[in-house]
């Protein structure tokens, strides 16, 4: 199912690509990418991920701030990446003035496609449920005379 749903992710982020002067895209989990839509070769856009990342991780590193947002500009292009979470969002664009309207546009994309990114991530043996839905509910407490700490 994660297969037929990365398609759909991806035209997802192709409308998205058309909100702005937007030159790319790139959805990345932690610090793997997902999909890229990056006028750049996916090891450059692997180090930017890591980049920001170690970035994210400087300024949250005191525990007094969360990191939502990182905009960068540069002489041609700017650089916008929105976290929620583990997942990432970079965006490249050519107007400053449009970076508040992308930032909005992004967050609303992330939570929106909550549901479709979490299948995207879902090993391709776990989609039937069986066992693991199971797994959530409470389980009794077992007593077994060989453990200790009897739950």
């Amino acid at each position: 199912m994660a297969n037929a749903i990365t398609p759909s992710l991806r035209a997802s982020m192709e409308r998205l690509k058309h909100a702005g002067a937007i030159n790319g895209l790139c959805l990345a989990w932690r610090r793997q990418v997902l999909v890229s839509l990056m006028p750049f070769e996916d090891f450059r856009i692997e180090q930017v991920i890591q980049t920001l990342n170690d970035a994210r991780d400087h300024f949250q590193s005191n525990g007094t701030r969360a990191v939502d947002s990182l905009w960068m500009g540069f002489l041609d292009v700017h650089l916008l990446a929105v976290f929620a979470g583990d997942i990432s969002m970079i965006v490249l664009h050519t107007r400053q003035e449009e970076s508040d309207y992308l930032t909005g546009v992004v967050k609303t994309f992330l939570n929106d496609s909550q549901l479709i990114i979490a299948a995207a991530l879902s090993p391709s043996g776990q989609e039937g449920g069986g066992e693991d839905e199971e797994n959530w509910l409470p389980q009794p407490a077992m007593l077994n005379p060989n453990q200790t700490n009897v739950v």
